[in-house]
């Protein structure tokens, strides 16, 4: 199977505390999208690929029932933590085998994970699982631009440098469709059970305040980061965030902690819906 990426515990950890939550105007979008064909009320969406929860806790409002996937152990456990929500629950398991009865769900999403996936199989869950009508929701976000002072743009410089060139050997194929290609290949945007065109929106952005320390901490929930700190050792991924935070502070406010100098982080979605036919074609000619 390979290393697994997010389910050593401190990894879980980092990305439970630093990953942005999905902003309430995109959910918005998807459900919007989804009652053009089932105008009442919504009885159940899963989310997979959940993580830590960021994904899934937003979908609360709006069904009476939401349920939370992830294989990793370690991030089910941290969105089991900090759970409060009723009608909110969480459960291991893989895309390409979701636990849900034919026909039973109006929703899927999968934010940030879905380039993790055996697309073919989860396609096919996919399929599977959706009401007629139902919509697959995919949506990600690019690489965070940091505002601060009149320094935003060399900031920005200084996250890509760290992705591209000092981790860029250990950059990963499936991330790269995320951070890089915004999920515009030809195998996100060709659903075999789709009829109509996949819809796309690359509109939504969040703005958050955070300290200089909360960038740095996104930036090692990284994939890309913890495959170097397998493949390296920790005391070489130690002081890749060392060097890190000196580049940060030198071009803010050198003489301060990095927790104490607060910025601004812009993150900007793309969203990828697409509906299950009402009726197949062939039942359609009858």
């Amino acid at each position: 199977m390979g290393y697994r990426y997010f389910e050593q515990a401190a990894h879980a950890a980092a990305y439970n505390k630093f990953r942005p939550s999905t902003p309430k105007h995109l959910i918005e979008k998807i459900v919007k999208y989804i009652q053009e064909q089932h105008p009442g009320p919504l009885n159940e969406a899963v989310d997979i690929g959940c993580g830590s929860g960021q994904s899934t806790e937003v979908l609360a409002p709006y069904f009476k029932k939401v349920t939370g996937s992830d294989p990793s152990e370690t991030q089910i456990i941290e969105a089991q933590k900090k759970n409060t929500i009723p009608n909110v629950h969480y459960k291991v398991g893989p895309a390409e085998k979701i636990d849900c009865p034919d026909e039973s769900v109006q929703l899927i999403t999968a934010c940030q994970s879905c380039h993790w996936f055996d697309l073919p199989k989860f396609y096919s869950e996919a399929e599977r699982i959706l009401v007629p009508g139902g919509v697959l929701a995919m949506y990600g976000y690019v690489l965070p631009r940091p505002r601060y002072e009149n320094k935003s743009e060399e900031l920005s410089e200084i996250v890509d440098k760290y992705y591209n060139i000092v981790l860029g050997k250990y950059v990963l194929p499936q991330s790269k469709k995320a951070y890089l290609e915004n999920y515009s290949t030809k195998d996100f945007n060709e659903i075999p059970f789709v009829s109509s065109p996949v819809v796309r929106d690359d509109s939504i952005y969040i703005e958050r305040k955070a300290a200089l320390s909360d960038l740095i901490g996104y930036m090692s929930s990284w994939s890309t980061f913890q495959n170097f700190q397998k493949q390296e050792g920790e005391e070489r991924a130690s002081c890749v965030l060392q060097d890190l935070e000196k580049e940060l502070l030198d071009m803010t406010e050198p003489s301060k902690k990095p927790q104490d100098i607060q910025i601004m982080i812009i993150y900007k979605y793309f969203l990828l819906m697409a509906r299950k036919p009402l009726k197949k074609i062939a039942e359609s000619l009858q």
